[in-house]
């Protein structure tokens, strides 16, 4: 029998264990966690998103991004707005506070991404193509298995 810690998931799953624990450490300092963090990026780029937007975004289920998005209101990092268009769709805002503490997260997150990524620099593009792979033959699996 082989032993299940050689499987590619396994070892997927225990280096985001390590990658989540040490990101948690780090952005401890700022009060966030990194799906929160995850939620004020997608505001820097798009503010005014709705929720359905981050959620596609951010990666984030919508049952835990509405959990988040409260912590964040409640700490008067972002701020709910009805839609202009369609009072029905809630958009949300990036406060004062909330932009400057999104954008001093951000920059300290781009240092520890060059830190992570000068450790693979010499095997860089075949990192992503792997990732790349692995993502497109998971797609492929779900659509075969809804085809049946």
């Amino acid at each position: 029998m082989k032993d299940f810690t050689t499987f590619v998931c396994y070892r997927m799953k225990a280096t985001m264990k390590k990658i989540e624990k040490h990101i948690a450490e780090f952005l401890a300092q700022y009060g966030v966690t990194m799906t929160q963090s995850f939620i004020l990026f997608s505001l820097l780029e798009n503010d005014g998103s709705t929720l359905t937007e981050i959620g596609l975004r951010a990666q984030i289920d919508n049952s835990s991004l509405t959990t988040m998005v409260d912590k964040l209101e409640k700490e008067g990092l972002v701020e709910r707005r009805l839609s202009t268009q369609d009072r029905r769709v809630v958009t949300l805002y990036l406060t004062d506070k909330g932009r400057k503490l999104a954008q001093q997260v951000f920059q300290a997150g781009e240092s520890y991404n060059d830190m992570i990524a000068e450790s693979i620099h010499h095997i860089e593009n075949e990192f992503y193509r792997g990732l790349e792979i692995i993502s497109n033959t998971l797609d492929e699996e779900e659509e075969l298995r809804i085809a049946k």
